[in-house]
C-alpha cells in the first residue's frame, strides 16, 4: 500500500480551480511512489476549510489561493493560517498568488511552507506537486528504520555478537526452539551487533541513528532529541546529572517519579521540595500550586533547576507556560518529566499544556507508555540555549548500554513518524470515543468518571492556576460500590481481561493510548454497567484505606546523598521516630514519597506507616516491617 498524500485546495475562482485540478489530475500519474487525493474548498470559504482540517486527519497538505484583490494589511489569510496551525501545527500550507504580491504575502505570515505564482502552477502543476511530495517524503522519513530493515533483509552471515547468530542457536536446539518459533525469524535476524557501522552509534548519534534523532527533533519542534533505550527513568537521571553538581539547589515536585529522587541522590544535589497536595477521598495528588512554585523560586533564586511532572499519573495538567517564564526570569532552568503525555504537542486539546509548547529547557517522554514504541523506549528533548552537548554525552555514556537493542531504536524512529503524520487523527478519534463513553457512564448510579468539574471541587488551586485534565486518562470513582477492591479487580480481569493501570482505595485508572479502540471502551462500559447494577456476585466490603489530609513537610537534616550513602541500619517502623531516614519510603497508594533520604522521621510518619501496613497496603522501601535509617543518628 502506497502512502496517501491528501491535499486540500482552497480557491475562489471556479474557472482557475477547474483548470488547476484538470492539470493536476493529468500530472498525478507521473508520481508513482504516493497515492494522491485532492479535496476542494470552492469560493475561498475559510471557515469551512478549518472545519475540514479539524474533521479530516488524513489531510497532509493545504494549498491556499491568496486573493489578488485582498489588501495585504487586512490579514485575512495570515489569520486563517494561524488558526489552521493552532489545529495542526505540523500541517504544511502552500500559497499560490499573483507575482506582484509575492514578497508582501511572504512577509505577512511566517507559517507559509512555500509560495508559487498562480500562472506557473496552472501551466506547470508538476512543480508544486513535486514540491509537496518531497516535503511529504521528508515528514514521513524514518532514517534508521528504513536502513535497518534493508540491512536485515540482506541476510549477511553473522560472525559477531550476539551469540545466537541470527537465531541459529535457538532454531537448531531441541530444547529452546519453541522460543524461536514463538517470536519468529525477524526478531532474531534483526538482533544485531553494534558493530554495524552503516547504521550508526547511539552514544555518538552518527549515521542513520543521528539522522533519525534529527528527524524526531523536527517532529517535536525542539533543538535536539536523543533516543534512550532503557526507559525514562534513565532519561531523567541523565538530565539531572548533566545539570546538577554536588550541593546545587534543585526545586522539585515532591510527587515526582522516584527516578527523579534517585537522580538527585546520584548528583549529590540539595532538593527544595514543593508541598504535596493530596485528596484523601480519592487518594490522588495534584501538581504543586503556582503560588508555592513562585514562592520556592523567590526564596531560592540561587537554584539551578526546577523539576516538575508535566502530567500526573491521573492526568492532571499544569499551565506550564507561566511557570517556565517565571523560572527563566530568575535564570533557573526547567526540566519537565512528561512521561505520560508524549502526544501533548499533536492536538489542540492538549497543546496548551505541552512542556515543549511552554518553552521548557529539558523534557522527557516515555514513548512506550501512551504512544507507539517498545517498552523502555524514551525520548530526551532539549531546548536549552546553554546546552553542554559534550558533558551530556559523557553522562549519557555512564547510563547507556554499549549494546543497545536495535528494535528499540527502530520503534522510536517509527513512533515519531506516526505522531507527525497521523497523531492528530488518532488523538481526535480517541477524544471522541472518550466523550461517548462519558455520556453513557453518566447514566450509572454508583460508578462515576471523574473530570475537570470534579477536580475543580477537590483541589482549590485547580481553577485559579488554569490547570487541565487529560481525558485519555480515565479515572473512575468506585467508592460507592459495596464490594472489596480485590474482588472488583478480579471481576474486571475475568470479565474483560482488564489489567488495571493504577488504583487507589476508591478509584481505578484506565489509560486510552494510541492503541486504544472503540470496541475496548464498549467492553469496559459493559463490565462497569454490570458492576453498577448490583447483579454481579461479589463479596461485600465497605472497608477503605484512610489517608491523611496532608503529608508532613519534608524536613532535611542533610543532603539526601549523604544519608543514602552513609552508614545505615535497619530498624522497625515503630522504633524509627526521631531517626534520620536513609532510603526512599513510598506508600502505594498514593505513590508519593513519605520519606526521603536525609529526612527527619517524626511520630506522625510512624503512625501513618503503621496504619497503612495494618491495611495491607504496599510500602516501597520497607523490608519486613523495617526501614533504613542513619546508624546512630537521632534528632535532638
Amino acid at each position: 500500500m502506497l502512502p496517501l498524500l491528501r491535499i486540500l485546495i482552497i480557491e475562489q475562482d471556479p474557472i482557475i480551480l477547474q483548470e488547476l485540478c484538470a492539470n493536476l489530475s493529468k500530472t498525478i500519474p507521473n508520481f508513482e511512489r504516493v497515492d494522491i487525493d485532492i479535496d476542494i474548498i470552492e469560493r475561498l470559504d475559510l471557515k469551512q476549510a478549518l472545519e475540514c482540517v479539524k474533521e479530516d486527519g488524513d489531510i497532509q497538505a493545504v494549498v491556499l489561493s491568496w486573493d489578488v484583490h485582498n489588501k495585504v494589511g487586512e490579514q485575512i489569510y495570515s489569520r486563517f493560517i494561524e488558526d489552521l496551525k493552532a489545529i495542526r501545527l505540523e500541517l504544511p500550507v502552500y500559497v499560490i498568488g499573483d507575482d506582484t504580491k509575492g514578497l508582501e504575502i511572504i512577509n505577512e505570515s511566517e507559517e507559509i511552507e512555500s509560495f508559487f505564482f498562480k500562472d506557473e502552477v496552472i501551466s506547470d502543476p508538476e512543480a508544486i506537486l513535486g514540491y509537496m511530495i518531497n516535503d511529504f517524503d521528508d515528514r514521513s522519513e524514518t532514517p534508521f528504520w528504513t536502513a535497518y530493515r534493508r540491512y536485515v533483509g540482506e541476510a549477511n552471515d553473522s560472525w559477531h555478537t550476539p551469540g545466537h547468530s541470527g537465531g541459529s542457536s535457538f532454531r537448531n536446539s531441541p530444547y529452546i526452539n519453541d522460543f524461536y518459533q514463538f517470536y519468529g525469524r525477524n526478531v532474531f535476524v534483526g538482533d544485531l551487533s553494534v558493530s554495524v557501522d552503516s547504521l550508526g552509534s547511539l552514544s555518538d548519534s552518527t549515521n542513520t541513528i543521528g539522522r533519525a534523532q534529527e528527524s524526531a527533533a523536527a517532529t517535536f519542534e525542539v533543538k535536539h532529541t536523543y533516543f534512550v533505550t532503557n526507559g525514562s527513568s534513565t532519561s531523567n537521571k541523565i538530565i539531572l546529572q548533566t545539570l546538577l553538581r554536588k550541593g546545587d539547589k534543585v526545586i522539585v515536585d515532591r510527587n515526582c517519579h522516584k527516578s527523579v529522587h534517585y537522580g538527585i541522590l546520584q548528583s549529590a544535589s540539595y532538593p527544595i521540595y514543593l508541598a504535596s497536595i493530596l485528596n484523601p477521598k480519592y487518594g490522588i495528588f495534584a501538581p504543586p500550586s503556582l503560588a508555592d512554585i513562585k514562592l520556592a523560586i523567590e526564596n531560592n533564586t540561587d537554584a539551578k533547576l526546577l523539576v516538575l511532572t508535566g502530567c500526573t499519573y491521573d492526568g492532571l495538567l499544569s499551565d506550564l507556560k507561566q511557570v517556565v517564564d517565571y523560572a527563566h526570569q530568575h535564570s533557573i532552568k526547567v526540566f519537565i518529566d512528561e512521561a505520560w503525555f508524549a502526544y501533548s504537542l499533536f492536538h489542540p486539546s492538549f497543546r496548551h499544556y505541552s512542556a515543549i509548547h511552554a518553552g521548557a529547557d529539558y523534557i522527557t517522554h516515555s514513548a512506550h507508555k501512551v504512544v507507539s514504541a517498545f517498552s523502555q523506549a524514551s525520548y530526551i528533548h532539549i531546548n536549552d540555549p546553554d546546552f553542554d552537548a559534550d558533558f551530556f554525552r559523557d553522562i549519557y555514556s555512564i547510563y547507556a548500554s554499549t549494546s543497545p537493542k536495535y528494535q528499540l531504536i527502530a520503534s522510536l524512529d517509527v513512533c515519531q513518524k506516526q505522531l507527525e503524520m497521523e497523531g492528530y487523527k488518532l488523538l481526535n478519534a480517541l477524544l471522541n470515543h472518550v466523550e461517548e463513553f462519558k455520556q453513557q457512564m453518566a447514566s450509572l448510579k454508583q460508578i462515576k468518571v471523574l473530570g475537570k468539574e470534579d477536580f475543580m471541587k477537590i483541589f482549590p488551586h485547580f481553577s485559579g492556576d488554569n490547570m487541565g485534565h487529560d481525558p485519555l486518562k480515565i479515572l473512575i470513582d468506585i467508592s460507592e460500590l459495596p464490594y472489596s477492591l480485590k474482588d472488583i479487580h478480579k471481576y474486571l480481569l475475568d470479565e474483560i481481561g482488564l489489567e488495571i493501570e493504577k488504583y487507589t482505595h476508591s478509584t481505578i485508572l484506565v489509560l486510552l493510548t494510541l492503541g486504544g479502540t472503540r470496541s475496548k471502551i464498549i467492553r469496559l462500559y459493559n463490565a462497569l454497567k454490570k458492576l453498577d447494577s448490583g447483579k454481579v456476585k461479589l463479596s461485600k466490603s465497605t472497608r477503605r484505606a484512610r489517608l491523611p489530609e496532608n503529608l508532613p513537610a519534608i524536613d532535611l537534616a542533610c543532603i539526601p546523598s549523604d544519608a543514602f550513602y552513609g552508614d545505615r541500619e535497619s530498624v522497625p517502623i515503630s522504633k524509627s521516630n526521631n531517626r534520620i531516614c536513609a532510603g526512599l519510603v513510598t506508600p502505594y497508594p498514593p505513590g508519593i514519597p513519605l520519606l526521603v533520604p536525609g529526612q527527619h522521621i517524626t511520630n506522625d510518619h510512624v503512625e501513618y506507616l503503621q496504619e497503612l501496613a495494618s491495611q495491607g497496603l504496599t510500602i516501597q522501601g520497607s523490608f519486613d516491617g523495617e526501614i533504613y535509617v542513619l546508624k546512630g543518628k537521632v534528632k535532638k
